[in-house]
């Protein structure tokens, strides 16, 4: 239950989706060693207070088993990264693995390369439509993880190497970016979203990719990933404000409000008629308190504006 995990200090190890596309925080105790999933509520009242001050190392993941364990030596890290080097080789994950030296590349990735994996079209808005690929066994989560507001499978493939040539190739198409940041990603959550509209854009966007590398895809439809990050499957738009843009003291960053959703990793909730939002995966690593009531912030001053949810 969640309730077991309020205001206690926990190291926030992994913001991410769950294999029934649920979203989720993972939890290390330090003391204990211990892992827990706390699963966002939507609509009620959270408060999320994250100390700045050291960032730890977040542990290592099992490939295999996707298992999720503490870093044995609760190893302080650079601001810069997520783990120690040791937690690092036993992962043994690089997700930029193409670029790697052929001596660089790990048991552990070379079993997970060997297996079936996808190549999708993420959009997010008209202008930006992301190419990347995923391991097929964790279907969806990887689509909800990118923050997307729809997506397209074009297809599956035997192997990661096999999925990267398309992806490389597609990538180097003006149209299509491999990476998006951020904060452009909390920049488009304030615009109006069509699924309609993004279908199209979507499917335009494989027959164009068909048509330059003389190939056919799968004949999937789009997905619309909206029907996942929230209560009642619509994110509205309108200014945001960062919940950084309302930090007092440079020790402790403060989230607070009624959560209305997890688009990917980025949360959004109601406060004074506002929508504040933390980009959370850029806060992995670091200790957190989860509370079940709101603080009330200073907010940044600015015209109002209505959100209708």
């Amino acid at each position: 239950m969640n309730e077991q995990l309020f205001e206690k200090d926990f190291l926030l190890m992994r913001v991410d989706f769950d294999r029934k596309n649920q979203p989720r925080l993972k939890l290390g105790d330090m003391n204990t060693s211990d892992i827990f999933t706390f699963i966002p509520q939507f609509e009620t009242p959270i408060t999320l207070e994250i100390d700045l001050c050291d960032r730890f190392c977040i542990g290592w993941h099992d490939l295999k088993t996707g298992g999720d364990f503490l870093c044995p030596e609760n190893s302080k890290v650079d601001k810069r990264y997520e783990q120690c080097p040791q937690c690092q080789k036993r992962t043994g994950f690089n997700p930029a693995f193409y670029n790697a030296a052929d001596g660089d590349i790990s048991e552990q990735q070379i079993e997970r390369n060997s297996q079936p994996h996808f190549v999708y079209l993420a959009y997010f808005s008209d202008e930006v439509v992301k190419v990347g690929i995923s391991f097929a066994g964790r279907g969806n989560a990887r689509l909800l993880e990118q923050g997307a507001r729809a997506a397209l499978i074009l297809g599956e493939f035997s192997s990661a190497n096999v999925a990267r040539s398309y992806e490389e190739r597609i990538s180097k198409m003006p149209e299509f970016c491999e990476n998006v940041k951020a904060s452009a990603k909390i920049k488009l959550l304030e615009q109006d979203f069509n699924f309609d509209r993004a279908s199209n854009i979507l499917l335009a966007s494989k027959a164009k990719i068909e048509e330059r590398l003389k190939v056919k895809f799968d004949q999937n439809k789009p997905i619309n990933l909206d029907n996942f990050y929230s209560l009642e499957s619509k994110i509205s738009s309108g200014e945001i404000i960062l919940a950084s843009d309302c930090q007092q003291n440079s020790n402790k960053i403060i989230f607070s409000g009624i959560l209305k959703a997890q688009v990917g990793y980025i949360l959004l909730a109601e406060q004074q008629h506002e929508i504040l939002a933390i980009p959370l995966r850029k806060f992995t690593g670091y200790k957190i308190k989860i509370i079940p009531k709101i603080i009330e912030l200073e907010l940044p001053e600015r015209q109002a504006c209505l959100f209708n949810f």
